[in-house]
């Protein structure tokens, strides 16, 4: 097992441009812990409320994840008593207030905002397409409009108290912002705005903004078990340069009956994923995994929409009959871990292979080959953020590219 040390790279060229979503744990997969209860938002790594109260506030919206016990907390998936639903894609999402009738309640109840983190601010005078999906949960008593998204510095929460808690804030007007209705309660809706940053934006905050005066309703349902609110649910969280392009991955080699994954591991990426020369999806996100049940050649084709720039990408999974050997290198058995990590990573099952580290814009890092089972890179001089590690095999050239954290 030898240990490689990074060395910056200044003549390698620039890749292509690909889709790289800037918000952290965008479809919210990743967790200090399993929610257990509600108003536990902040169990989802890098997002908050807007109030700074742990676990306890009142307007702190829902985290909801497969893995919360279904019968005590509250905030268990599918169902939870206030919905009915899966995730867009993976096993975690937020449920969160977005109206409510102030005259049961008054001018402060509750009124959720969900925050959350980019890897850094945002390029200076770069256009970006923000992406986040929603649907109205089924036991809401109102459907409303204006649910949108505003990316500042952090501002809006400068003051870490319950100002803002509960209440609309008609000084700010988001980047995205929905003026229809949103009274689905079967399909995810996505909302979408593109705008030129100024280089401050590392925040995202999701919510409604406008007062009840300038928010459009529907009721739904009187009376009303639930309480006078609309509930809906939010997942794949996204801001993306508008002018990037779909990645379908490399071609791949599997085996009859083995889970493949294609595409990249991008999570809460605005994609749709169909089966060649059909036009039904198969699955959302950067990237899926598929278990093919008979040998032969297989095409995968994936949508990116940004803020109306669509692009396709489409790559060929070639599946051999079980217990043959392939004539590539089972990518499916290649290990980095861990991830996130902090000064060493370690790479498995990648002798003979070219290995090189980037950033999100293109730079790169690291370039060296691996002779052995077993390599542990030294990224203790990286800087902080979201890396691609792309490793192709000397011989048949085959790409393999897994994203990694860098804390």
């Amino acid at each position: 097992m030898r240990q490689l040390l990074i060395l910056p790279l200044f003549f390698l060229p620039v890749l292509a441009k690909a889709q790289v979503n800037l918000v952290r744990n965008g479809s919210f997969e990743q967790y200090s812990s399993c929610p257990n209860g509600i108003d536990q938002i902040k169990k989802a790594i890098f997002w908050q409320t807007t109030d700074s109260l742990p676990f306890t506030s009142s307007c702190s919206p829902e985290y909801c994840n497969t893995c919360a016990n279904a019968v005590t907390s509250g905030v268990s998936v599918p169902s939870n008593g206030i919905y009915y639903h899966y995730p867009r894609s993976g096993n975690g999402m937020v449920q969160a207030n977005m109206y409510f009738d102030s005259s049961y309640f008054g001018e402060t109840a509750q009124r959720n905002y969900t925050q959350g983190h980019l890897y850094g601010s945002l390029i200076a005078g770069k256009n970006y397409c923000i992406t986040f999906y929603v649907t109205l949960a089924q036991a809401s008593a109102y459907a409303n409009n204006h649910i949108g998204a505003y990316l500042d510095n952090g501002k809006i929460d400068s003051a870490k108290n319950a100002t803002i808690c509960g209440l609309p804030q008609v000084t700010i007007y988001p980047q995205a912002v929905t003026t229809t209705i949103i009274n689905d309660t079967l399909n995810w809706v996505k909302i979408q705005g593109s705008f030129i940053a100024d280089g401050s934006e590392k925040i995202i905050t999701l919510g409604n903004f406008f007062d009840a005066a300038h928010t459009d309703t529907t009721q739904l349902h009187y009376p009303i078990s639930s309480g006078e609110f609309s509930y809906y649910l939010i997942d794949d969280v996204s801001v993306i340069e508008s002018s990037s392009v779909a990645d379908a991955g490399p071609d791949a080699v599997t085996g009859v009956g083995v889970m493949h994954h294609i595409g990249t591991y991008e999570e809460g990426m605005p994609c749709t994923w169909y089966a060649y020369g059909d036009t039904t999806p198969i699955g959302y996100g950067g990237g899926i995994n598929v278990t093919p049940v008979a040998t032969g050649t297989y095409k995968y084709v994936i949508k990116l929409d940004l803020c109306g720039n669509i692009t396709y990408d489409t790559m060929t999974l070639t599946v051999w009959p079980a217990g043959l050997n392939y004539p590539y290198p089972q990518v499916d058995k290649l290990r980095m871990y861990p991830n996130p990590a902090s000064n060493l990573l370690t790479v498995e099952n990648a002798n003979n292979c070219e290995i090189a580290i980037f950033d999100v814009v293109g730079k790169h890092f690291l370039h060296a080959g691996i002779a052995s089972d077993k390599e542990v890179i030294d990224i203790s001089a990286l800087p902080i953020g979201i890396y691609m590690v792309q490793l192709i095999d000397y011989e048949t050239k085959e790409k393999v590219v897994r994203q990694v954290l860098k804390e």
